[in-house]
């Protein structure tokens, strides 16, 4: 699914009768986004996956007009060129930007949701400022039991089927893994949180304590990190058929 190129709140106006045609949620509009990635962030995943790994921390970047060097757009031009140079500098700086068009495969998607991009509209109408309009959030955002049909919606976030795409993309090499340094860096914090730790007086509490720190320090530091390289040059060559 290619970024909209729609404006957002497209249909009916923005202080349009909420009630009137297709039901919507109440929350605010909001800007499209795309994923980033970088080297210099990362942690230990568990949840979902077969064995702890090493994942890079994505960030979510939002097109706001105006924001963050994404353009105001002029009349007769494509919405793209508003974020072009944005998402440029934000390579420049290091960033891997993850293509919104890039389809997620159904494995790696909560169940129910349709195979497609990463992000999903939805119709809203926010009740305190009357505005209608469209929603952006992540697929793996899933919408939880309200009391009340017009209450604010709440949101789960599906982890496993995240954690399992992030490995996919890491070993797709579509991504990078969390590097050595940054690897170092978290477990130095670890390190450092066991220390501001130390002055519990009780003894049973300092013992339980004790075990639980090493079990996360034992977790980071045999934790598996991702090497596409090294799975690509495992897989075997692909037969070739004989004509």
């Amino acid at each position: 699914m290619p970024i909209p190129t729609s404006s957002i709140g497209a249909g009916a106006g923005p202080f349009s009768d909420p009630f009137a045609g297709a039901a919507t949620l109440n929350l605010p509009p909001s800007a499209p986004f795309v994923y980033l990635a970088s080297v210099e962030s990362g942690s230990v995943r568990t949840e979902g996956l077969e064995q702890p790994t090493w994942l890079p921390e994505l960030a979510i970047f939002r097109l706001n007009p105006g924001v963050q060097g994404v353009e105001v757009i002029r009349d007769g031009q494509p919405r793209t060129a508003a974020w072009q140079m944005a998402l440029e500098a934000r390579r420049r700086e290091g960033w891997v930007v993850i293509d919104p068009q890039l389809t997620v495969p159904a494995e790696y998607l909560p169940e129910g949701e349709p195979v497609g991009p990463y992000w999903r509209e939805e119709a809203v109408y926010y009740k305190r400022s009357g505005i209608a309009g469209t929603r952006y959030r992540e697929v793996w955002s899933q919408r939880l039991p309200s009391r009340r049909p017009t209450a604010p919606p709440r949101y789960g976030f599906d982890k496993a089927a995240f954690n399992r795409w992030l490995c996919h993309l890491v070993e797709e090499d579509l991504i990078p893994s969390p590097d050595a340094m940054a690897r170092a860096e978290v477990l130095d914090q670890l390190e450092a949180w066991a220390s501001s730790q130390s002055r519990i007086p009780d003894s049973s509490l300092r013992s339980q304590r004790d075990l639980v720190v090493a079990d996360r320090l034992e977790l980071h530091r045999t934790a598996r990190v991702i090497d596409p390289a090294a799975l690509a040059a495992a897989k075997p060559p692909a037969k070739r058929s004989r004509k």
